[in-house]
């Protein structure tokens, strides 16, 4: 009898739990290592993440890329939606439900290293004739709300890298995680890439919609807060990022 009981507590369990869960549809863009194609197959270390957080949840996940802008539009719109990862604005924190940091990431300036004379911090780099990154980053917008009259607004981080390596911009933008990736994708050795200067720090998020029952996004917060604790988020920056963020 106790072991029929034991077993009736644990279908009811089961039972609230799925009907608690959610489906959800978690919209992301190409930005490695954090999430990008590989074979046809969304990776990266969000990736990996998200499905960890589902699993946490017990909440079925739907991953699907789209360019960034369009994807915040849609999670603005319907419930049930997520973009990962963004990075947080008193924009987005009025837009959506955000859920982290689940990195710090710094966004920089960086030249070609052989570039003559040597470009040292944000002072010079306003004397430069183009500095290009994505205009739908936000580094795009910060460096415009700082005065810089000098920016080459492009379609993609790719196009990006490309002018770079063409001689046609003297900077770019980009953030210290994956500006390593993006100059390979150009065929750009890291080493031929120099630092130059900081321009932000800022939290990465996996933006809720609005629509979302808040009850979805704070298990989601519990269960990043418990991956972080048991240590499987460092293992998780280990695989994608080098090592603890």
């Amino acid at each position: 009898m106790k072991g029929l009981f034991t077993r009736l507590l644990l279908s009811a369990a089961l039972a609230i739990q799925a009907a608690g869960a959610a489906e959800l549809r978690l919209l992301t863009d190409n930005h490695p290592p954090l999430h990008f194609e590989r074979d046809g197959e969304l990776v990266g270390f969000a990736v990996d993440l998200v499905r960890e957080l589902a699993r946490e949840t017990g909440d079925s996940i739907q991953l699907e890329r789209l360019p960034l802008l369009r994807a915040l539009v849609i999670a603005r719109e319907g419930p049930d939606v997520a973009v990962f990862t963004i990075l947080r604005t008193p924009e987005r924190e009025a837009d959506y439900r955000l859920v982290g940091p689940v990195l710090e990431v710094e966004t920089a300036l960086y030249a070609l290293a052989d570039h003559t004379p040597a470009i040292a911090g944000l002072d010079n780099a306003r004397k430069v004739q183009h500095i290009a990154m994505p205009r739908k980053w936000l580094v795009y917008r910060r460096l415009q709300e700082m005065g810089f009259t000098n920016l080459y607004g492009v379609d993609t981080p790719e196009q990006m890298m490309r002018l770079l390596r063409l001689g046609r911009t003297e900077l770019v933008a980009a953030d210290t995680l994956s500006v390593a990736t993006l100059a390979r994708e150009e065929g750009l050795a890291p080493q031929q890439l120099r630092y130059v200067a900081p321009v932000m720090h800022q939290g990465s998020y996996i933006a809720f919609s609005r629509q979302t029952d808040a009850q979805v996004v704070a298990r989601w917060q519990q269960a990043l807060e418990k991956v972080r604790a048991d240590g499987r988020l460092v293992k998780l920056e280990r695989k994608w990022l080098g090592g603890p963020r």
